[in-house]
């Protein structure tokens, strides 16, 4: 067992904890990757607005972990987990009803809210991962956790950047006109959408927001799965501390 000690995926707290984690990787590299693109390129907001936007959901991370170690003691890992999940989807939601009209603030509260669910799940994760085994044990089931999640980015990179591109590639189709993915660069910053017509402007930024649209509808179906996944993790009534 050079890398990882397999028997431990037996465990449901850490098999289930991982899949959980695999999700929702997806679920923090939609938010994380195509956030900024939505509130420079569609609502044309500068970098800084952008910025904002997705530091809310580093705001909200820690805030909910810090709340999450209180309730592991009340409430225990699942309830706490699962609360986390229900502000995964809730944060979801409010991704897919985004709208351009709806300005940077409606973007940093729905990334707000994802993050509140990131903190309240990954932290009764690591603690009930590092409970469900041995000491000797708690270093490589912890990582596993990490690796996951890890995993999970790198699956919805690849997964949500194909969405991006189809939902793209298909609008410029049924318009029969001669655009190209690299066209959208051109939504990115102030100077080059000021030197495009308006026609163009809004042709591509339609273009966007229904390609993002698609990514964020994704990203709320596994935000739903990572709510049912939740439900396989063992039930409990608080910490207990492991004295093996």
């Amino acid at each position: 067992e050079p890398i990882m000690p397999f028997e431990i995926w037996r465990n449901k707290t850490i098999l289930y904890a991982n899949l959980v984690s695999l999700t929702t990787g997806i679920i923090l590299i939609s938010v994380s990757s195509y956030l900024p693109t939505y509130v420079t390129g569609v609502m044309e907001q500068p970098a800084a607005i952008a910025g904002f936007t997705l530091t809310a959901m580093s705001i909200g991370w820690p805030i909910a972990s810090t709340l999450s170690g209180r309730l592991l003691i009340r409430i225990g890992y699942f309830r706490t987990s699962l609360a986390g999940g229900l502000f995964l989807v809730a944060g979801a939601l409010l991704f897919v009803l985004m709208r351009p009209e709806a300005g940077p603030w409606w973007a940093a509260l729905s990334s707000f809210v994802i993050g509140i669910g990131m903190g309240l799940t990954s932290t009764a994760f690591i603690v009930s991962i590092q409970s469900a085994v041995t000491y000797e044990k708690r270093g490589v089931a912890t990582a596993s956790n990490m690796f996951m999640r890890n995993l999970g980015s790198t699956i919805g990179v690849a997964l949500l950047g194909t969405v991006l591109n189809t939902s793209l590639l298909k609008y410029f189709e049924s318009s029969n006109k001669n655009y190209g993915l690299d066209s959208i660069n051109s939504l990115l910053t102030v100077d080059s959408r000021a030197d495009m017509p308006l026609e163009e402007l809004r042709f591509l930024q339609g273009g966007l927001s229904l390609a993002l649209q698609n990514v964020y509808a994704f990203m709320a179906v596994f935000a739903v799965v990572s709510l049912l996944l939740i439900f396989g993790l063992p039930r409990d009534k608080g910490v207990k501390k492991n004295v093996e």
